[in-house]
């Protein structure tokens, strides 16, 4: 019941916004990636934050948004003393009404272009998460990629994790075919924080998301 009256607040409090507001949910994720699919034992975790409106939205590590604003409290030490840790995931993903735009590594450099929005194939499947109802729908990438997302309409906002958006409703959990990498939702809760993009200062800006990747190949 909690549950359902949390959807219908959400529902009846999203504004009409601009660029750079505040969010009205935050969502909170972790990731599982198998680099190896035959060591399946080997899992790297990483934990991310959605903060999201029914335009606008911020994906993102807590950690690294702490370190690129010069309030991180992890720390390693060095012969010069203690220096910030650099955090263990630094990408975000940043989306306007019209456009994706992502930020990830390559070695020392953020590279930052803009994300091709998914096209879906909404399945027959159904089941329950985290107190919703939610469906099945399944996508391939431009990368030739195959990704199933379960999303549910209770919350009327087309967001996810990553690039996993623009379904009639919030994205749970997402896996790609072989299951090597998982997202899942671990926590769901009202916010009024701004949403703005990650600041990492100086980043290479692409021209096309086909520079990043050929860069991430070389």
């Amino acid at each position: 019941m909690k549950k359902i009256l949390f959807a219908a607040w959400l529902v009846s409090n999203i504004p009409a916004v601009s660029a750079q507001s505040k969010a009205v949910m935050e969502v909170n994720y972790e990731t599982k990636i198998i680099s190896d699919s035959l060591n399946r034992d080997k899992v790297s975790v990483y934990t991310s934050t959605l903060l999201c409106n029914n335009v606008e939205s911020v994906y993102f590590s807590r950690e690294a948004q702490a370190y690129y604003k010069g309030f991180s409290t992890a720390t390693i030490s060095t012969s010069a003393g203690a220096i910030p840790k650099y955090p263990k995931s630094v990408g975000s993903v940043y989306k306007t009404k019209e456009k994706l735009w992502a930020s990830l590594p390559v070695g020392k450099y953020i590279f930052t272009y803009e994300e091709p929005q998914l096209k879906w194939e909404i399945l027959n499947e159904t089941k329950d998460l985290k107190g919703f109802k939610t469906r099945l729908a399944k996508t391939t990438t431009d990368t030739g990629n195959t990704y199933f997302a379960w999303f549910t309409s209770d919350i009327t906002i087309p967001d996810g994790p990553f690039r996993f958006k623009g379904l009639s409703g919030l994205v749970l959990e997402v896996y790609n075919k072989n299951r090597t990498v998982e997202i899942y939702a671990t926590e769901i809760k009202k916010s009024d924080e701004l949403i703005e993009p990650l600041n990492y200062g100086d980043t290479v800006k692409t021209k096309s998301k086909q520079q990043f990747l050929d860069a991430r190949k070389n």
